[in-house]
C-alpha cells in the first residue's frame, strides 16, 4: 500500500467530525456548521481541505480563510457549536435584542469573513430601526461598535461583540403622602443594669413627655409620579401618591400656625401616636403599679385603677390617683396623692414614740415601706405603719394607725377617726377624731413647731453680721484711696460699685427672709389642735415649742396657746 493511500484512509469524514458544508451560490460563500458528536476524531489542519474535497467541494480556486480555520479548530476542540465562513466574502452583521421589559437594548456584532465589509454606522442604524429601537440610545456605544480599534478587534479574532446600545427610562410611581413621628413615643423600658451588674427589674425607665409647643409629627405631601419610556418608544404611565390627612385629634394639639403640615402640643403630657397624627395624654392610665410596669416616672398625673404592689416607685409631677391598695411602695407627687383603698407600710417605728425625729427609708435602694410625699394634699382612707407627707394637707377618712404624719399646714382625720401610735405633724392645725387608745399608747401630736424657725432665724441673723463686716471692709478699702489721694479709675469703680450693689441685694434679702420667719412664728402661736371626742391618756401634744399630756382621757377639748403656755378650752 503507498503512503498517500494510508494518509487519505486516515482523514476522517465530514459526518464523522461532526460537520456540514453549504455553498451559497449567489456570493460562492462556503459555510460549515460544526455540531458536536461522541467520540469524533480529532481533525488536523492539514486534513480540512481533503475533508471538503471528500464532500464534494473544491478549494483550488481560492484559498480557505486561515482565521476562520482557526476559528473552527478551537470550537471542534472545544466541543462548542459554530457556524462560520471558510471561504468567501461575509459583511458584518448585526443582531438586536432586548430584554422581556423592553427596558434594555442591546445588539451582537458578528465579524465579516473572506474579505467581507466591516459594519457602518448606516447599517448599524438600519439594524436598529428594524429592532424598533428609538429611545434611550447611548451614542458612546453606537460609536464605538464602528470604530477601526472593533472592526479590526473583529476580523482578526472572528468572535462576536456584544454590547448595550439603549437604556429604557423607568417610571417612577409618585410617593404616598406619610406622617412622620418627631417625637420618641416608645422609649427603651427594659430592665436596667447597675453600675455593679446588677438588674433591677423594675427599673425600666421613664415615660416619654412633650412640653407644649413642641413639635409631634410633619405630614409629607404626596408627590406626583413621572412617567417612564421603553427604548422601543412606548410611554409608561405612572401613578402618583395618595393623599393622607394630618388633622388634630383634640385640643391636646394643633396645627402649627405658619405650617399646616406639622403638628405640635398644645399642652404638656405624654405624647400618644394615633392614626392621622397624635395627641397628648396628660394622665397616664394604669391597671395597676407592679412587676409588669416597672416603676412609674412621669411628668404628668397617673391614675391606677387597682393596687400599687410592695417595693414600686411612683414619681411624678402631677397628681396621683391610686383606686386600690398601696402597698409598701414609694410616691411622690408635684400635686395631690389620693388613695381610696388606704396606705399600708412595714415601719419599725422607734421604740420612743415622743422621739422628735425620726429616719425614714426612702433612699435609692429597695423600697421595704410605704412613703408618699404629696406637693399639695394627700388624702387617704387610712394609714397604717407608714409615712406620709405634704407641703399643705394630709386628710384621712378612717383610721391612722402607727404612722408619722407631715403637713404643711393642716392635718384631719375625718368624722370619729383615730390616730393610734406614731406622730403627726402640721403648721397649724391637727383635728382629729380620736387620739391614742385605752391601753394608753404613745401617740405624738405636734402643731405649730418652732424649732425650724428658730433655726433659720439665727442663720439669716448671722448671714446678716457677715453682709455688715463685708460692707466695712469695703468702705474702709474706699476710704484708704481717698486719704492717699490714689486716683480711682472707672473700672475700680464699677468693681466697688457693684460689690456694694450685692451686698445691699443681699441684705434685703435676708431682711425679706426675717420678716417671713417672723410671720410664720407668729402663725405657730395660733396653731391648735383639736380632739373632737376623745383624747386618751398617753397623748403628747406639743404646740409651738411647748408641750402637755393629759394625766386621763378629755372628751372634746381643743389645745391652744395662751399666755406662753398650752391651754385647753
Amino acid at each position: 500500500m503507498e503512503p498517500t493511500d494510508e494518509i487519505a484512509q486516515a482523514v476522517p469524514t465530514a459526518e464523522a467530525l461532526g460537520l456540514r458544508f453549504r455553498a451559497e451560490d449567489s456570493t460562492g460563500a462556503l459555510w460549515v456548521h460544526y455540531e458536536p458528536v461522541a467520540n469524533a476524531p480529532v481533525l488536523q489542519p492539514e486534513q480540512l481541505p481533503q475533508v471538503l474535497e471528500s464532500a464534494g467541494f473544491q478549494t483550488d480556486e481560492q484559498p480557505l480563510e486561515p482565521a476562520a480555520v482557526s476559528r473552527l479548530l478551537e470550537q471542534m476542540q472545544r466541543g462548542e457549536a459554530c457556524d462560520l465562513c471558510l471561504l468567501g466574502p461575509v459583511d458584518a452583521r448585526v443582531e438586536v435584542f432586548t430584554n422581556k421589559d423592553e427596558m434594555l437594548a442591546g445588539v451582537v456584532v458578528h465579524p465579516p469573513q473572506g474579505g467581507g465589509a466591516d459594519l457602518t454606522d448606516e447599517a448599524l442604524d438600519q439594524a436598529l430601526k428594524r429592532g424598533q429601537i428609538i429611545h434611550g440610545l447611548l451614542e458612546d456605544s453606537l460609536t464605538a461598535l464602528t470604530s477601526e480599534v472593533l472592526q479590526q478587534q473583529l476580523r482578526e479574532s472572528l468572535i462576536p461583540v456584544c454590547m448595550i446600545v439603549a437604556y429604557g427610562e423607568p417610571v417612577r410611581h409618585g410617593r404616598d403622602a406619610r406622617l412622620e413621628p418627631l417625637i420618641e413615643t416608645i422609649v427603651d423600658r427594659r430592665p436596667q443594669v447597675d453600675e455593679s451588674g446588677k438588674v433591677d427589674f423594675l427599673e425600666l425607665g421613664d415615660f416619654p413627655h412633650v412640653e407644649a409647643g413642641e413639635a409631634l409629627v410633619r405630614r409629607h405631601p404626596p408627590s406626583e409620579g413621572t412617567p417612564g419610556r421603553t427604548v422601543t418608544g412606548h410611554l409608561l404611565k405612572a401613578r402618583s401618591g395618595k393623599e393622607r390627612i394630618l388633622k388634630p385629634k383634640n385640643d391636646s394639639v394643633a396645627l402649627a400656625p405658619d405650617d399646616d403640615n406639622l403638628l405640635v402640643a398644645a399642652t404638656s403630657g405624654m405624647p400618644v401616636l394615633a392614626r392621622d397624627g397624635a395627641y397628648v395624654e396628660k394622665v397616664l392610665h394604669l391597671e395597676q403599679v407592679g412587676l409588669s410596669t416597672g416603676h412609674i416616672r412621669f411628668d404628668g398625673s397617673v391614675h391606677v385603677k387597682g393596687n400599687v404592689e410592695p417595693g414600686m416607685k411612683i414619681e411624678v409631677m402631677g397628681d396621683v390617683k391610686v383606686g386600690g391598695l398601696v402597698e409598701a411602695a414609694h410616691i411622690r407627687a408635684g400635686g395631690a396623692i389620693e388613695v381610696s383603698g388606704g396606705v399600708i407600710g412595714r415601719r419599725q417605728l422607734h421604740e420612743d414614740a415622743h422621739s422628735d425625729h425620726h429616719k425614714d427609708n426612702r433612699g435609692t435602694g429597695p423600697v421595704d415601706d410605704a412613703y408618699l410625699k404629696a406637693g399639695t394634699q394627700l388624702k387617704a382612707r387610712f394609714i397604717q405603719e407608714a409615712k406620709v407627707e405634704s407641703d399643705q394637707e394630709v386628710i384621712v377618712q378612717k383610721q391612722v394607725f402607727h404612722s408619722e404624719i407631715n403637713a404643711g399646714t393642716r392635718f384631719a382625720i375625718l368624722g370619729r377617726g383615730a390616730i393610734v401610735g406614731g406622730r403627726a405633724c402640721a403648721g397649724e392645725l391637727i383635728d382629729v377624731g380620736v387620739s391614742g387608745a385605752m391601753s394608753n399608747v404613745a401617740t405624738v401630736l405636734v402643731a405649730g413647731a418652732t424649732d425650724e424657725i428658730k433655726k433659720r432665724v439665727v442663720a439669716a441673723n448671722d448671714e446678716l453680721k457677715q453682709v455688715g463686716a463685708q460692707r466695712q471692709q469695703l468702705m474702709s478699702i474706699v476710704e484708704r484711696f481717698v486719704k492717699q489721694h490714689k486716683p480711682i479709675t472707672g473700672e475700680r469703680k464699677q468693681k466697688f460699685l457693684e460689690a456694694r450693689e450685692s451686698l445691699n441685694k443681699k441684705e434685703q434679702a435676708l431682711r425679706d427672709e426675717l420678716a417671713e420667719l417672723k410671720a410664720a412664728f407668729q402663725r405657730c402661736q395660733k396653731a391648735r389642735i383639736q380632739v373632737r371626742h376623745r383624747c386618751h391618756a398617753g397623748t403628747l401634744i406639743k404646740l409651738a415649742g411647748h408641750e402637755a399630756s393629759p394625766r386621763k382621757d378629755l372628751s372634746r377639748v381643743t389645745f391652744a396657746m395662751q399666755d406662753g403656755g398650752i391651754v385647753m378650752r
